[in-house]
């Protein structure tokens, strides 16, 4: 059987999305402008769901205020956009003096704002200012929505499920490497997953070692970001390391262990994130408490970062794998996942340097 081309696992696009990063003139702007949207099922809407957003807009030096929108048509980003257009004329701005970010997961928005001129990251990146309370108001926003939609009889009895269509499951990809020895390590975790059949969790440590795990769930991406944290705590476990770095660039993951550290025990699933994936990673916390020094750390996805690109990458590519057969796509995934490793080693010791 012919190995794959590594084009069949690393697929068409890159995975580095370069309007993702964060640079010195965009966090220099004076106006930072975060976007969240949330949906819910309505069903006097004309199409079934009520859209909601808001625009957190933080003006430096000036006090940061909100704009909320909402609308019933399919389509809410031309809305969106003429708000922005509106918020801009009363800051007395132009396009060049702002630097907007949306959800990850709105591609769609964020390219109707770049086609529109605006200078555009999509992911709520900590530098920007008004992140934190964009992300805040989709949280509470989204509570609230499903909230009104019960209380206002507007909330369908049954909610229809879409068979999503899955690719065959030939495989579940898992290899690792753990030769390092103690001392302190950088660790950068991420996650893949198509939340209907498997999942994939990688790490990648600043000494050259690495984890690939895969299994069949139907978690999401944020809960095998946790999954992959605690892989990592026991790693560190068992090389013996003295001190650790471990990042991830879900927030979704960071805040559930801050909640679990903070005592948290609910027994229902939090943020998206089970109780299971939670009550793993305190265990794991346990076993390093006062023996290993870990810092629990937010890197930007897709920004650069060459551990945290690397897992991206492996992540990634293992997901792709399970839909071909084993003996066809494993040479091709070993190979990739070396060099991998092997170029994110040398680039952190670079910048250790």
């Amino acid at each position: 059987m012919t190995p794959l081309e590594t084009e069949a696992l690393t697929g068409t696009r890159s995975r580095t999305y370069q309007t993702r990063k964060v640079t010195d003139e965009q966090v220099n702007r004076p106006l930072h402008i975060a976007i969240a949207v949330w949906e819910e099922p309505w069903k006097s809407s004309p199409t079934g769901v009520r859209t909601e957003w808001v625009l957190a807009i933080n003006p430096k030096g000036n006090k940061p205020y909100i704009h909320l929108g909402t609308t019933d048509e399919k389509d809410p980003n031309p809305h969106i956009l003429r708000e922005l257009n509106q918020e801009l004329r009363k800051a007395n701005k132009g396009k060049d003096a702002a630097w907007v970010v949306v959800g990850r997961r709105r591609v769609p928005l964020a390219s109707l704002l770049k086609k529109n001129g605006f200078d555009l990251t999509g992911s709520f990146s900590e530098q920007n200012r008004a992140s934190d309370k964009a992300a805040h108001m989709r949280r509470t926003g989204a509570k609230g929505l499903k909230r009104r939609a019960k209380r206002e009889g507007e909330a369908p009895k049954q909610v229809e499920t879409k068979e999503v269509e899955t690719t065959e499951l030939h495989w579940l990809p898992n290899s690792s490497k753990s030769a390092g020895g103690g001392g302190h390590i950088r660790i950068s975790c991420d996650a893949s997953s198509d939340t209907q059949t498997r999942g994939t969790m990688c790490f990648v440590a600043s000494n050259g070692d690495y984890q690939l795990r895969t299994q069949a769930t139907k978690a999401s991406t944020d809960e095998l970001e946790l999954e992959t944290i605690t892989l990592a705590l026991k790693y560190l476990a068992r090389v013996g390391a003295t001190s650790a770095i471990v990042e991830s660039d879900s927030m979704a993951a960071l805040e559930a262990t801050g909640y679990v550290l903070r005592g948290g025990r609910s027994r229902r699933v939090w943020r998206g994130i089970s109780p299971g994936a939670r009550t793993r990673f305190h265990q794991a916390w346990k076993v390093l408490d006062g023996v290993v020094d870990v810092e629990l750390r937010r890197v930007l996805g897709h920004a650069g970062d060459p551990l945290n690109k690397a897992a991206d990458k492996i992540a990634y590519m293992a997901l792709r794998a399970t839909a071909h057969p084993k003996r066809q796509a494993q040479p091709t995934l070993d190979r990739s996942i070396h060099k991998a490793v092997a170029t994110a080693a040398e680039a952190a010791a670079a910048q250790a340097l």
